[in-house]
């Protein structure tokens, strides 16, 4: 019983020994792996080279890019200035990527025959690409394009006028580009809350017995005057202005004197331009006439050489045109109606510090520099140096006291 259990246990290893090398034959791995695929590698055709151990194989190679398409595109074949009507001589077709930006938006022309007869809003470089908003149907259309110093206004900011001269506008050695501050000064008097008039009002005294009596009861009018008890005389006087006149006073005699206030109001305007705007392309044309003049000459011999057009025309301007917000323009407007003294500053180049200052009035002067105000006393000013009688020296005696 034992031998027969034996001998069975012996058919089945080898009946799973065998099972195991089928399996592993049709996987290729095992040792029967050429017996099983030598049949199919001669069907499928694979050939197979031995070698020594380098890697044979080729590398893979990323798909080839699909090359964009192109389309006619109508472009300058010139530099075009604004205003000229379109010929097919200013004109060419070019052939332009499909993924031109200007070409998606649809904004070009594939034929200049569409072109001929219109007019340019703006300058067209040679080369550049003739866009539908270029553009204009007539010479109209062209005036309502603006004007060219509208170009240079920055966006959200306007375009201001301002009187200057040598004293308020920094010497006049502003240039388009520069920026400039802003400083007013304020006169501050006291006004009648009623009348909204200056302080103090006209005075006329009445006559309390001649009132009583029906009788003309009003003194001569009096301006700026009061009366006031001197008890020294035991008498009413009237007590008028001074109208004593000093040296460079900018104030009336007799009225109040304003009090003044300065501060730094307006910062980083922009210099658009110095002096009154003249229309560039004017400039250009006087420029190429003048040239053409110069090399042809009116007996036919060549001239000199024009100069550049300059920056700015005046060499002594009175008007220099800013850039600013509209809130600064309207500050600035506002103080030029009324009169305020006004001065520019000019600034360093890339400068963006925001200042943040004190309001300057005689009383902060005073304090800041901690003046002291005389006391009262018996003596004056020395007289001007103009009323003073120099003594001469003896020339043979330089020491000799006069």
């Amino acid at each position: 019983m034992r031998l027969r259990t034996f001998i069975l246990l012996i058919l089945v290893l080898i009946l799973v020994g065998a099972l195991a090398l089928v399996l592993l034959g049709n996987s290729g791995t095992g040792p029967l792996a050429g017996f099983f695929n030598r049949g199919g590698d001669e069907d499928n055709g694979a050939v197979v080279e031995e070698t020594d151990g380098e890697d044979t194989s080729e590398p893979l190679l990323p798909p080839p890019t699909a090359t964009p398409g192109l389309e006619d595109v109508v472009v300058a074949k010139i530099n075009i200035p604004v205003g000229t009507m379109l010929t097919d001589d200013l004109l060419e077709v070019q052939r332009w990527p499909r993924t031109n930006i200007a070409l998606q938006g649809g904004y070009t022309f594939t034929d200049t025959a569409r072109l001929v007869g219109r007019i340019a809003k703006v300058d067209v470089s040679r080369g550049q690409s003739i866009l539908s908003p270029m553009l204009a149907l007539n010479p109209t259309d062209i005036a309502s394009f603006g004007s060219d110093l509208a170009l240079y206004v920055p966006f959200g900011q306007v375009a201001v006028a301002f009187p200057v001269d040598r004293f308020n506008g920094a010497a006049l050695a502003m240039r388009p580009g520069d920026a400039v501050d802003v400083m007013m000064t304020l006169r501050i008097v006291d006004i009648d809350p009623q009348f909204g008039t200056v302080l103090p009002n006209q005075i006329e005294r009445v006559i309390q017995s001649a009132l009583l009596n029906g009788e003309p009861f009003l003194f001569p009018a009096v301006s700026n005057g009061r009366l006031e008890f001197i008890p020294e005389v035991n008498q009413v006087a009237a007590i008028v202005p001074s109208t004593l006149a000093l040296d460079g006073q900018d104030f009336t005699e007799g009225l109040p004197i304003p009090k003044r206030i300065t501060q730094l109001t307006i910062q980083q305007a922009r210099v658009l331009y110095v002096g009154t705007w003249v229309d560039p392309k004017e400039l250009e044309q006087q420029q190429l006439a003048a040239q053409a003049a110069a090399q042809a000459g009116e007996d036919g011999a060549a001239g000199p050489t024009p100069t550049p057009i300059p920056s700015r025309l005046e060499t002594i301007p009175d008007v220099v045109i800013l850039s600013m917000s509209s809130q600064d323009a309207l500050a600035l407007n506002w103080a030029m109606i009324r009169g305020v003294d006004i001065n520019l500053v000019l600034r360093s180049p890339g400068d963006q510090t925001v200042f943040v200052t004190t309001s300057v009035s005689l009383p902060q002067i005073i304090d800041q520099g901690g003046l002291a105000i005389p006391e009262q006393s018996n003596f004056d000013l020395h007289p001007s140096m103009e009323d003073v009688t120099l003594p001469v020296l003896s020339p043979t005696n330089p020491n000799e006291n006069p």
